[in-house]
């Protein structure tokens, strides 16, 4: 409602959402920390002016990572811990609260990397069933020999491997069921009842790169797994570690070294 510099109030949300998703999203901390602090910083800035929105923005980040020896909110080792429970009780990042999100804005980096057109709509997202949403690209009924070549040599560690991040894909339209557990080529392209070609290497800008793979193979899932925690250290300015630590965070450290 005041007269803002659109840059600035640009950098302000930036700011906002990059506290939302690291601090909630990412470090699990309840849904009111910090209200009362935000409360009163809105206030000095909107009713008696005693606070710049430089000031603002400035507090936001600090409240966010911390400045000096002062720590933020954001802790990297509670997303650890997290998503550890979710493969002992769920299923892994699948079960994650913050995955479409995620996701959608993976398909954004993606979008503006091909400098193309939107083929994924938030609002359409938010409102479709994660089921009809995400898909496992190695499928949860995996019992096609394709699939059993291939991931056999790693039953032990099978939830792993389809619950971890490279192997969730955000879709531009819901799949047929049945589709869904057939063989990555299949997945990729093939043609429907009517003879039209269909498939990931058409669909939104997330499943046109997973089409670049020749295959779909536990070393599939940890590269792309890899690629995703890459984008999500750029995008909102973090570290989560060395290629050791982020095979840790996706539970695929077993991989590490065969690639």
């Amino acid at each position: 409602t005041k007269e803002i510099d659109d840059d600035k109030l640009l950098e302000l949300l930036k700011a906002t959402e990059r506290f939302v998703f690291l601090v909630f999203r990412l470090s699990r901390r309840p849904s009111n920390t910090r209200d009362s602090h935000f409360y009163r910083k809105a206030n000095e800035f909107y009713t008696n002016g005693s606070m710049g929105l430089e000031e603002v923005i400035s507090d936001i980040k600090e409240e966010t990572i911390g400045s000096g020896e002062d720590e933020g909110w954001f802790d990297i080792k509670k997303f650890f811990d997290y998503i550890n429970e979710m493969f002992k009780k769920e299923d892994g990042f699948y079960s994650w609260n913050g995955l479409k999100y995620f996701l959608y804005e993976y398909e954004l980096y993606l979008q503006n990397k091909a400098k193309g057109n939107s083929k994924v709509d938030w609002q359409d997202i938010k409102k479709r069933k994660k089921e009809d949403t995400i898909e496992h690209i190695y499928p949860i009924t995996a019992n096609k020999d394709c699939w059993k070549i291939v991931f056999n040599e790693y039953k032990e560690y099978n939830e792993y491997l389809l619950h971890s991040l490279g192997n969730l894909l955000l879709l531009s339209r819901s799949k047929n069921s049945e589709l869904q557990n057939e063989c990555f080529e299949h997945k990729v392209k093939h043609r429907d009842s009517s003879g039209n070609e269909i498939g990931y290497y058409n669909g939104s800008y997330s499943e046109i790169e997973v089409a670049q793979y020749p295959r779909w193979t536990p070393m599939e899932i940890l590269d792309r797994g890899n690629k995703m925690l890459e984008f999500m250290e750029k995008r909102w300015g973090i570290e989560i570690g060395d290629e050791q630590k982020k095979a840790d965070l996706l539970k695929l450290d077993f991989l590490v070294g065969n690639n």
